[in-house]
């Protein structure tokens, strides 16, 4: 995965859904995207058109060769992005991401500060900002800066994703490790 300091490759697609596991479900039998890891996440470092919200979601990650697909369920019933989407556009492409070194020096070089939809933190070590309908096609453009172990747990999703068999299409997050030992070692 390549790390930019301005607008790198678009490495994720991004879809709110009404429910992560059928989705990811549909993802791998029409496509073989995956497998999916799931996790549930309280952010408390959430931002919706600048006010903190605390939201709960239900996400999962799998790969359709070199792009992530990403699956967002709300749990709750706070006013965010993701529940908006999910009564006006369920499903459908919200999003696409790309890597970048440093979010703040990106959005203060570009100017693009007031194009800011939302904008957290994950407890996993990652730092996003979408950029509202920054796309031509009126999709919104995240930007993702990995911290910790984030940007190798999204390349050990993919190396996994590349010599997966089909079999057990959802797995929670905590079973990557295994999978990547199992996969250095078979």
């Amino acid at each position: 995965m390549i790390v930019s300091v301005g607008f790198g490759r678009i490495m994720q697609h991004g879809y709110i859904v009404s429910d992560v596991e059928q989705m990811a479900r549909q993802w791998a039998a029409l496509v073989g995207a995956g497998p999916f890891y799931v996790i549930d996440t309280k952010m408390d470092e959430y931002y919706y058109r600048g006010v903190r919200t605390p939201v709960e979601l239900r996400l999962a990650f799998g790969y359709w060769g070199s792009i992530q697909i990403e699956l967002i369920q709300p749990l709750d019933n706070a006013d965010t992005l993701y529940a908006r989407a999910l009564r006006s556009s369920p499903a459908k492409l919200n999003h696409c991401a790309t890597v970048v070194s440093d979010i703040d020096a990106l959005l203060a070089a570009r100017g693009l500060h007031s194009r800011i939809l939302q904008s957290g933190s994950m407890p996993t070590g990652l730092k996003f900002v979408y950029l509202e309908e920054y796309l031509p096609d009126g999709s919104h453009l995240e930007l993702i800066q990995p911290e910790g172990g984030a940007l190798q747990a999204f390349e050990g999703m993919e190396s996994v994703a590349r010599n997966w068999d089909g079999v057990e299409p959802l797995r929670p997050a905590s079973a990557l490790a295994q999978d990547l030992s199992t996969l250095r070692t078979g």
